[in-house]
């Protein structure tokens, strides 16, 4: 993603009332689990939501989120379904 399409995304949330809480990405043929360019790239308070994929089928899903010293993820729990909390990202968070 270039930083000229996150910046819309950012500017089209804004209009719609919303916020971007983090990023999704698929990991064909591996686990849903950060890489070490995941942790390279991350960045902090974002979520980070994993597919798993294999044999071109969606499986495994996940959600990361960078530890404050920037070490490592934590794996977070993702609530499938209609959100039952008026704040987003505490439906993430969870």
């Amino acid at each position: 993603m270039r930083p000229s399409d996150y910046r819309e995304a950012e500017r089209r949330a804004t209009e719609l009332g919303g916020e971007l809480l983090g990023f999704y990405h698929s990991h064909p043929d591996h686990p849903a689990r950060p890489s070490q360019y995941d942790l390279d790239h991350a960045w902090p308070t974002f979520a980070y939501i994993i597919v798993a994929v294999a044999n071109g089928t969606a499986n495994e899903m996940t959600v990361w989120f960078l530890k404050d010293d920037r070490s490592s993820f934590e794996e977070g729990t993702l609530h499938h379904g209609e959100n039952p909390h008026p704040d987003t990202a505490q439906a993430v968070h969870g």
